[in-house]
């Protein structure tokens, strides 16, 4: 269970003073992308970035200020409704289609975990949780496949100026906050580089799209990389190595003989 989010200080604040410049152009509300990791054996999680959804095909935001429904003034003299009423408005379909593709261009041992959200606090209160996990329930299901698990939604206030974080379970939808702290993540990072050849020849064309029989031809391979083992700059992966260098590492892969394998290959 995740009960702290540690969030990379150094983007993460300069972030925020991009959002807030005077220089940009003014946002009364925007919505993008969480990416990081999301450790099961583990009960933080790391945000590396926030990625904010681009324009529609429309040049709509993702996300703008709904504004509330107009009431008539009590005879007891209440308040007209203000702007702070407002609610945050999102385009789902199009947020998650941004996850989607996101999703499929991040660097391995990174996923995009969930949302943030830029509005100031009354509208983001405003906001009913129901259309908050929303969004994150369609984050989950085009990276994943599924609406299951947890993901983090992060809200940076600018009305009063703070961040808070909160822990979605997308199958209920409800929403738990957490502890949100600042830490030098990036230059822990490593990179690892592995390149995985194979040939297929195709004795004839089916009646079926040409995707369909590439990934048919190579299924087998997911299992083989699967079971094959590692050789990390020459030495054989175990988890007790320590890989601390900061230059680029080679991985190769062991895979075990097949007996059998599909007839296109």
């Amino acid at each position: 269970m995740v009960k702290a989010v540690l969030g990379d200080e150094e983007h993460l604040k300069a972030f925020e003073e991009t959002l807030a410049s005077p220089s940009s152009p003014p946002c009364q509300a925007q919505v993008g992308l969480v990416v990081g990791k999301l450790s099961s054996s583990s009960d933080r999680a790391l945000v590396y970035a926030l990625l904010p959804t681009p324009l529609t095909d429309a040049a709509a935001p993702a996300c703008s200020l709904r504004a509330a429904p107009k009431s008539k003034p009590s005879k007891g003299g209440g308040k007209a409704p203000s702007s702070s009423d407002a609610s945050l408005d999102f385009d789902v379909e199009w947020i998650s289609e941004h996850a989607r593709q996101v999703s499929r261009m991040l660097l391995g041992g990174m996923s995009v975990m969930g949302a943030y959200v830029w509005a100031s606090e009354a509208s983001f209160k405003a906001t009913s949780p129901a259309v908050l996990s929303q969004v994150i329930r369609a984050i989950c299901q085009a990276c994943y496949g599924s609406a299951s698990g947890v993901r983090l939604l992060v809200h940076i206030s600018y009305s009063p100026r703070r961040w808070a974080c909160r822990i979605c379970e997308v199958a209920s939808g409800s929403l738990r906050p957490c502890d949100f702290k600042y830490s030098k993540l990036l230059a822990s990072l490593q990179t690892f580089r592995c390149t995985y050849n194979f040939e297929i020849r195709l004795t004839s064309v089916q009646a079926e799209p040409f995707k369909k029989i590439i990934l048919k031809a190579i299924s087998h391979l997911t299992e083989e990389v699967q079971n094959a083992r590692a050789l990390v700059d020459g030495q054989l992966f175990s988890e007790e190595m320590n890989i601390s260098t900061e230059d680029p590492h080679q991985v190769d892969f062991l895979v075990p003989f097949k007996n059998a394998v599909p007839v296109e290959v």
